[in-house]
């Protein structure tokens, strides 16, 4: 929230003293311009980019901008009663509460659980399910600054492109002055879109896989303790290192027990799984 009102409070003085700078705001309006870059950009990206990786890349940014109903609180509390079943009701009981699990991973680990798989075929399948999903966020990720990239770039080749225009009417001395304005447009467009558009999903989406990496974490390290059968307290605690960690931290710190998953940095596993 207060992020949002910083953006917003940001924004309305850069456009204020854009009006003071510029006189009129209107002359900064230009849709050719814009779409030129805008759509070059997303055009460069597709090529650079399979096209199902910037749709998942967008279908995912939505629901990171929703409300998170879950939190890592809520995720252990899951994984404990889930554990206390097992130990007083048994798997039967487990099997019918499962489906109202949340979490997909969560689910099919607490599934591998009911198929009587033991802990280090838990550990590898796991593992490798999660490993999976971070790179496939990654790529989305890598994909936006890919375009964040590319938007300078098409603005520059938006200018050249009016340059020449400029050029090819240089014998009437009225356009050359409108010529120019509207080929430095598109390098302002290019500069606009990278740092007020691109860059903060990458830093938004960038901020929804370290939270997914923390999560996800915390169910790996469930699961696991719930297939050796360690007490639903003993679990609780445990976990309970990953709930007091400091969100407002860029990067999660390495935490001593069972960290694995760092979506910026290698993480190692005692089974070489994680990177």
């Amino acid at each position: 929230m207060v992020r949002n009102c910083l953006l917003m409070v940001g924004m309305i003085i850069f456009f204020l003293f854009a009006r003071t700078i510029m006189g009129d705001i209107p002359v900064l309006v230009n849709l050719r311009s814009g779409a030129l870059v805008f759509i070059g950009t997303i055009v460069g990206g597709s090529l650079a980019f399979p096209v199902h990786t910037l749709q998942g890349f967008f279908t995912r940014l939505v629901d990171s901008l929703k409300p998170q109903p879950k939190t890592v609180e809520d995720l252990i509390n899951q994984i404990t009663v889930l554990a206390r079943l097992q130990r007083v009701a048994g798997l039967s009981e487990m099997s019918r509460k499962i489906n109202a699990v949340s979490h997909p991973v969560l689910r099919r680990g607490f599934q591998m659980i009911l198929d009587n798989y033991d802990s280090p075929r838990v550990e590898m399948m796991l593992g490798k399910e999660i490993n999976l999903y971070l790179d496939q966020l990654q790529t989305q990720l890598n994909a936006i600054n890919r375009l964040a990239r590319l938007a300078p770039v098409f603005g520059f080749v938006g200018t050249i492109i009016g340059l020449i225009n400029v050029l090819n009417h240089i014998g009437n001395s009225a356009q050359i002055g409108q010529g120019m304005a509207t080929a430095l447009l598109t390098t302002f467009y290019g500069l606009l879109f990278a740092n007020f558009l691109f860059l903060p999903i990458a830093g938004k989406f960038a901020e929804h896989i370290r939270r997914e990496a923390l999560m996800l974490n915390v169910i790996f390290d469930g699961v696991v303790a719930v297939c050796d059968q360690r007490p639903p307290l003993e679990i609780a605690h445990s976990l309970k290192s990953y709930a007091e960690a400091d969100f407002s931290m860029p990067q999660p710190q390495p935490l001593k027990k069972r960290h694995r998953w760092n979506p910026w940095g290698d993480s190692t596993s005692p089974q070489g799984l994680a990177r």
